[in-house]
């Protein structure tokens, strides 16, 4: 099939003559329709295969090659075709589209008919410019690209907006029962029709607090403020259940500061002048009511203070640990109110506290006992203290991701760095190790031999994170 400009030019002019109410509103979203610009396909030749018209009009604004699609539709005869996988090179369709599943668009596609997706339909922007003439149908629809549906679009269960850079603009009717928009220009000259509708601008923390109303609980976290997408339309291409059966009441996520009820009879001001002359009351960041407990930090000035309720840790000098031991036991807590680290490790009759908060500042804290047992105590004692509060972890933080210990070496010329995580049954050090064993109890004892050697080597642990920033995070 061949378009050429004697035959498209003219014609273009008398489809532009023609076009008026909501296609034309559509067609003019990014910029009104215009016949010079469809003309200048063919400056360099005056015959294009309607690939080729695609190509040079894309990537770009809608409004020329939505337009060339009408043209193209009034053209060419119409032949039916069936979309396998992916659409990876310029292609027009002249008539009807079908896919038997997913489909993902990473070149432009023009569908002179109706496209109809039995699966998720994905598109890649700023590569992937998607025009359906007709109506367009789907399970699911993930857009980064630009997409511009001149009939109506129907989207069974979920439709997500990803970036701000291109749009999503339908002519006709939106159908969907979950429409995420999520910082993505989205518009319809028809009517929206979605039981959902999270707009243009929504923040991560109401997303997810109004995802939890109708939303299994696995596709949302409140916590972080984010809603699980992949998770989504992996269920949906699989035809699993994504939504609730009956409405739930909305999660929000709790306050990372103490609340008035944890502060209640504490005498917070008492205990800030007490820390330093430079604390504040608002520097609080835990307060456990029950023990009088309170932790002091401002990020980046004042360090990580801990009133255990009687007094302030860390006042006695720290005695001194053999860094040829390896640790006796290990116990990690995490809450996520704060992203608050507490890690208690013990060497025979030391028990040492690493206490800070997600890939920030840590502190140390050093206690000896008369005996190996007395210590052991003080780690079960330091257990029951903060369960409940805090979440005990070994290999990952549950809703965040892997746990990373980072260590530093600052005695040599230069300051080294290493870290390392578990992952599954797998040792992976930022040293380009990976050891992988029977089981995660086995890969958690090689991880506290790798400590053990680290400390012997002059590290020290920096910090803990759960989102790592080094080499690991990119593995």
């Amino acid at each position: 099939m061949i378009l050429s400009q004697n035959e498209f030019v003219p014609r273009a002019e008398a489809v532009r003559a023609r076009l008026e109410g909501a296609v034309l509103e559509a067609l003019s979203h990014h910029g009104e329709p215009s016949v010079p610009d469809l003309a200048g396909v063919f400056r360099k030749s005056a015959q294009r295969s309607p690939a080729q018209v695609a190509k040079a009009l894309c990537p770009g604004p809608l409004s020329p090659i939505g337009f060339a699609a009408l043209v193209m539709r009034e053209l060419l005869a119409p032949e039916d075709a069936v979309l396998e996988g992916t659409v990876s090179e310029a292609r027009v369709i002249t008539g009807n589209a079908r896919a038997a599943g997913s489909l993902r668009v990473t070149a432009p596609l023009v569908v002179l008919g109706d496209l109809e997706v039995a699966g998720v339909l994905e598109d890649c922007g700023p590569d992937s410019t998607v025009v359906v003439v007709g109506r367009c149908s789907a399970w699911g629809l993930q857009t980064s690209g630009n997409f511009l549906v001149l009939g109506d679009l129907v989207v069974r269960d979920a439709i997500q907006g990803i970036y701000n850079d291109d749009s999503l603009v339908v002519a006709g009717d939106l159908t969907t029962r979950f429409l995420d928009e999520n910082d993505h220009d989205v518009a319809c000259y028809g009517e929206i029709h979605a039981e959902h509708h999270l707009k243009n601008g929504r923040s991560g923390d109401k997303a997810a607090s109004l995802a939890s109303t109708f939303l299994l609980p696995e596709l949302w976290d409140v916590d972080l403020g984010e809603l699980h997408h992949d998770a989504l339309f992996e269920r949906i291409q699989k035809g699993e259940p994504v939504f609730t059966a009956t409405p739930q009441p909305p999660r929000v996520r709790e306050p990372d500061a103490p609340t008035a009820e944890e502060l209640q009879g504490l005498d917070i001001e008492g205990i800030a002048a007490r820390a330093s002359e430079n604390a504040r009351a608002k520097d609080v960041v835990y307060a456990q009511r029950k023990t009088g407990e309170v932790w002091l930090m401002r990020p980046g000035s004042l360090p990580l203070q801990i009133f255990d309720g009687e007094q302030f840790l860390g006042k006695e000098p720290p005695p001194e640990l053999d860094v040829k031991q390896r640790a006796s036991e290990r116990v990690t807590f995490w809450r996520k109110r704060g992203d608050l680290f507490l890690e208690i490790e013990r060497f025979g009759a030391v028990v040492q506290l690493h206490a800070g908060y997600n890939n920030g500042s840590m502190r140390t804290f050093r206690f000896a006992f008369e005996t190996p047992d007395a210590a052991a105590r003080e780690v079960r004692r330091l257990e029951a203290r903060y369960e409940g509060d805090f979440l005990r972890v070994t290999s990952g933080v549950p809703g965040r991701g892997p746990l990373e210990r980072e260590l530093a070496n600052y005695g040599g010329p230069k300051t080294e760095y290493t870290s390392a995580i578990v992952d599954g049954t797998t040792l992976v050090t930022r040293d380009g190790e990976r050891q992988r064993f029977d089981d995660e109890a086995s890969a958690l004892s090689a991880l506290e031999d790798w400590i053990a050697g680290k400390r012997q080597a002059g590290f020290d642990l920096k910090i803990l994170e759960w989102k790592p920033f080094g080499l690991l995070g990119g593995r």
